[in-house]
């Protein structure tokens, strides 16, 4: 799993010093590759992009959902409370400039996200499953509104080493969808922010056994705030806090809670270390129906 971390990690500074070296070609004030951005990113949000490695401690394993046949675990008392390493690598990046305005504009952004998690407590290091989050859209600002508006394609898979440990099969979640998140600061460099999710064509349907359960999946609704500010005299040290709520038809609208808190370095890119704490249906989409509570500790870096 090490050497995993440690190739996804050199990848993604390759394409970090990559997409570094392309903008510094392109002249200033140019419409492709802009480097203002308009929407930051929730702090608090699960699926949130960002390249990051954490420790988790969950219970995931500690029931079973009705979104798959049964599996058996080699060890379920062990299993019931494990820690395991979470890899998040993703990005939203500016690609042309649409709108340019004295208290805002508007752009294209591409979107590329990947999320997994790994069981570091056995010898096999077993890979869980990955999340996919691949599309694009629109991010724009005006004065205090800011939001982020894109097609996603959602796509899940279970770990083949988790497979073949425990017998679990994967599920066909996923499918593309319509996001629409608005945010509005407040003051003390706070702000509230919500949204909806319109999934015009889910997976869930091609699942004999979810079809069964005549489960619905045809949106999402986001709320919560967050706040990101400097106290200290040197500008690049910030913290973070935020809080988010996502309620999903798929799950009967039961409620996802994320809490993240941290602090970090801030100089338009980002260095961090933050807290976070989930309660509610599980973020990994294969597991979408089981109730997952997990603690972390994260190392985050947004560019």
């Amino acid at each position: 799993m090490t050497v995993r971390i440690m190739r996804a990690a050199f990848g993604a500074v390759l394409c970090a010093a990559a997409a570094a070296e392309v903008r510094a070609q392109v002249p200033d004030g140019g419409a492709f590759l802009p480097e203002s951005r308009y929407f930051r990113t929730p702090a608090a949000d699960p699926h949130g992009p960002r390249i990051a490695v954490a420790l988790l401690s969950t219970n995931l394993l500690e029931t079973e959902g009705r979104e798959r046949p049964a599996f058996t675990l080699p060890d379920p008392d062990d299993s019931a409370h494990d820690v395991v390493a979470a890899v998040s690598l993703g990005v939203i990046f500016p690609l042309v400039q649409l709108a340019e305005w004295e208290d805002g504009g508007a752009m294209l952004v591409l979107d590329g996200r990947v999320f997994s998690r790994f069981r570091i407590e056995y010898e096999s290091r077993d890979d869980m499953g990955q999340d996919w989050f691949v599309g694009g859209g629109i991010e724009a600002r005006r004065a205090k509104l800011s939001g982020r508006a894109s097609i996603i394609h959602r796509s899940s898979h279970i770990g083949d080493e988790f497979a073949n440990a425990t017998g679990a099969q994967r599920i066909e979640f996923g499918g593309e969808q319509l996001d629409l998140l608005a945010a509005w600061d407040l003051p003390l460099d706070a702000r509230v922010h919500g949204g909806v999710s319109w999934i015009f064509r889910s997976y869930l349907h091609r699942e004999p056994l979810l079809d069964a359960l005549d489960i619905d999946d045809r949106g999402i609704l986001w709320a919560g705030a967050d706040r990101h500010w400097r106290p200290w005299q040197d500008r690049r040290l910030a913290l973070w806090l935020g809080g988010d709520v996502q309620a999903a038809e798929r799950t009967g609208w039961d409620p996802a809670v994320d809490v993240a808190a941290g602090m970090g370095l801030d100089s338009g890119r980002s260095l961090r270390l933050m807290l976070r704490y989930h309660y509610g249906p599980s973020p990994m989409g294969e597991f979408f129906l089981t109730h997952e509570t997990f603690f972390g500790i994260e190392l985050v870096a947004e560019i």
